[in-house]
């Protein structure tokens, strides 16, 4: 059986990876004002949510000052653990609902970049 030798020398380059969720609770906030502007591959922003005091990893999704809304909690935690190691992610909308019921959700990509 042969072995691989990781060198510690060269720097490991990994392919770009990400996670790939939804925005949930988009009817509760100001969706309804940014839906129509909204496509694939806008930047979204996610930062933490001071007023969900019930909820230490609540993570509020973001479009151009507008809360969309939140991320779930067990991607939250996760997206948590991301921002405090590697503080610079990347988020971008993939698909956005459908005209018929547009508040089922929104999937997004969070990367690190």
């Amino acid at each position: 059986m042969k072995t691989l030798a990781i060198s510690n020398k060269n720097q490991v380059i990994l392919p770009k990876m990400g996670i790939m969720t939804n925005v949930v609770e988009l009817s509760r906030h100001d969706f309804i004002y940014v839906k129509n502007l909204l496509k694939a591959n806008d930047t979204l922003y996610i930062d933490k949510d001071q007023n969900r005091f019930w909820n230490e990893n609540a993570l509020a999704v973001f479009y151009k000052g507008f809360k969309l809304g939140y991320l779930n909690d067990s991607i939250g935690k996760v997206v948590i653990r991301l921002i405090n190691k590697f503080e610079n992610l990347h988020i971008t909308v993939k698909n956005l609902p459908k005209s018929a019921n547009a508040f089922s959700g929104m999937d997004i990509l969070i990367q690190v970049v």
